[in-house]
């Protein structure tokens, strides 16, 4: 199975933390979360931080850019360090207090749901500008795509750059299923029009593992490297793919009503966006090899055919 991150052991770690931080680092433990970055969390000076290690640099100036941008609004955590070592990007930050919601018991997550459908209204708030675009974020701040629907198109383009350069390869030499593909992305076209035309800030992977609780409350949503401007229905349906338990499009659709607000098509954007990340996952886990994802993914994407 091919492996996204840097081949890092502990005993590497230490000795490329010792040079970022010009002393010596006597723990580093690693925290196995995540495709496509070596995280560990160690100390220095009675501070607690956290380093991503990746192949990509750009990764790590955007990554910077989201936490001073957005940090002060939306608490994220503050970059201290971005760099390379051994021609290996990284990025050291603070490490914020709480564990993931993944690893809460069900009473503490029950518990926590309130606050993350609070920190999601605040990040329904901010709003991207006519100057920003749509899509990917850069390190720069902007994105270059002129609406939503030419960023979707984008994302499955058979003509793509970086990591998914020449995928369609994946039809002939690995897993992947041009018919189901075919019919998802058919799916898809006839649902993105359902979108508004607003724009709104996206987190882009936005699960429980990106998200960090006390117990009782949110303390921090980190790892924004997947930020976008688009449809806030988005970090819905990616939540919803990997956590149906939660319930959270009904959590988010009642706050909203709380409110008096109702969101316009809901249950279109809703499955609309399952659907693109389902699709996105069916290519990724095809490129890495890993068959139960894939056949897991898929299992969750026919029904909504």
């Amino acid at each position: 199975m091919t492996s996204f991150k840097p081949t890092m052991n502990v005993e590497q770690a230490k000795a490329a933390l010792q040079r970022i931080e010009g002393v010596p680092v006597e723990e580093a433990t690693p925290i196995e979360m995540g495709e496509i970055s070596r995280a560990f969390r160690y100390a220095v000076g009675g501070e607690e931080r956290i380093v991503h290690f990746k192949f990509d640099m750009s990764g790590v100036e955007k990554t910077r850019y989201m936490a001073e941008r957005y940090g002060p609004i939306l608490g994220l955590p503050r970059v201290l360090k971005t760099g390379s070592v051994d021609g290996i990007p990284y990025t050291v930050s603070e490490l914020l207090p709480g564990k993931p919601l993944s690893r809460l018991r069900e009473e503490e997550l029950l518990a926590a749901m309130p606050d993350l459908v609070r920190r999601f209204r605040e990040l329904n708030r901010i709003r991207g500008s006519e100057a920003d675009g749509y899509g990917w974020i850069s390190a720069g701040g902007k994105a270059v795509y002129p609406s939503w629907g030419a960023f979707v198109a984008s994302l499955f383009s058979e003509e793509q750059e970086g990591f998914y350069a020449g995928w369609t390869a994946l039809f002939d030499q690995g897993i992947l299923e041009r018919d189901v593909f075919d019919a998802v992305y058919a799916a898809i076209r006839e649902l993105l029009p359902y979108a508004p035309k607003e724009k709104y800030l996206v987190h882009g992977d936005f699960h429980f593992w990106n998200m960090l609780s006390d117990g009782a409350a949110v303390t921090g949503i980190v790892d924004w490297e997947m930020a976008m401007y688009g449809d806030f229905m988005f970090d819905v349906a990616v939540l919803h793919l990997w956590h149906p338990q939660a319930r959270f499009p009904e959590r988010v659709r009642e706050a909203w009503e709380a409110e008096g607000e109702a969101i316009p098509r809901f249950e279109e954007r809703l499955r609309c966006y399952r659907l693109i990340k389902g699709l996105d996952g069916l290519r990724f886990y095809a490129k890495k090899g890993d068959r139960p994802a894939y056949d897991f993914m898929k299992s969750e994407l026919m029904p909504l055919l």
